[in-house]
């Protein structure tokens, strides 16, 4: 009987995250990884995780990773500046893999895909109405999922999350603030300081995950996962400074010629530059659908999850 679940993109924050909520449920896990080192480190904590050395663009590597397994969890995460050309061709080999190998597959969504917000919380039923280059590439990575369904029977979920903080997210930008208000200094947000927003706890995005691809509720749906609260980046930033002790002065770059210009010298600032609406407009979901289907709804408070993350920061980066 397949009861183990392999995660491909072990080594990213929601990866981690999802990997330790399923080893807590008791299920056994498989990460496919690159770099064994890295992993290791990133497996620190977890036990009953079972590495395996391989590439998740190699289809026969995912197809030897999904033996005996009953479900992929698709956690990869290409960088910014490789969507283009990367993001769908990667998606594409564990797609095929877990149609090959009849595994339940978990993806998990995020807001591009909406656009601009249309409706006060935004539902699942929601037009997927994205303007940007980044939001029509997960609407084509999401539709790949849904056309593998029809054409071939693929069980699939998504669950879409807002952006994540905590432990193991490390992007260049959330765990670049949590490491600076550890040092003093200067918190550097991109957008609006009073904009409402949420974010959601990596861990709490876990969770949602695993409780999602255990059930088989979730075959063939679309779940929203909020954050905990909507708040803004100013109180989000303060709680952080204030709990590191530091008294870190907060900043923000909320004019879209300076996040150009900022794109000149680093690339991440470029990429980041079409998706500014996010940080400038109010885009708040609503996670009833998950609820009543679960009965529960992974929700860490934001000082909860500030705290957990500042401690996690202190540990991982020395």
């Amino acid at each position: 009987m397949k009861m183990k679940h392999l995660i491909i993109g072990f080594t990213g924050g929601i990866g981690r995250a999802t990997t330790k909520a399923l080893l807590e449920k008791g299920e056994s896990v498989v990460a496919l990884v690159r770099n064994l080192q890295k992993a290791e480190k990133y497996a620190e904590g977890l036990s009953g995780i079972e590495l395996i050395k391989g590439d998740a663009a190699n289809l026969s590597d995912v197809e030897k990773a999904l033996e005996n397994c009953s479900t992929i969890y698709y956690c990869a995460n290409v960088p910014y500046p490789n969507w283009q050309t990367e993001a769908r061709e990667l998606l594409s080999v564990s797609v095929t893999a877990a149609i090959n190998q009849k595994a339940k597959f978990v993806f998990p969504g995020n807001v591009y895909v909406y656009g601009k917000a249309q409706q006060t919380l935004v539902n699942e039923g929601h037009p997927h109405a994205a303007g940007t280059k980044k939001g029509k590439i997960r609407i084509e990575m999401e539709q790949m999922l849904v056309r593998a369904n029809k054409e071939s029977g693929l069980r699939y979920c998504i669950v879409r999350m807002p952006d994540f903080y905590g432990p193991f997210v490390i992007n260049g930008f959330y765990d670049k603030i949590f490491q600076n208000a550890l040092r003093g200094k200067k918190l550097q947000w991109f957008g609006g300081l009073n904009v409402p927003i949420e974010l959601i706890y990596i861990e709490d995005g876990g969770e949602a995950m695993a409780i999602a691809g255990l059930s088989d509720k979730a075959d063939g749906m679309q779940f929203n996962v909020p954050g905990y609260s909507e708040t803004t980046a100013k109180k989000f930033l303060k709680e952080i400074s204030k709990q590191a002790g530091k008294k870190s002065n907060i900043s923000s770059i909320n004019i879209e010629f300076l996040v150009a210009l900022a794109g000149l010298f680093n690339p991440m600032a470029k990429e980041f530059k079409e998706m500014m609406y996010l940080k400038s407009e109010r885009l708040i979901m609503t996670g009833e659908l998950f609820r009543t289907t679960f009965n529960t709804l992974p929700s860490t408070p934001y000082e909860e999850g500030i705290r957990k993350t500042l401690e996690w920061t202190k540990k991982f980066f020395k």
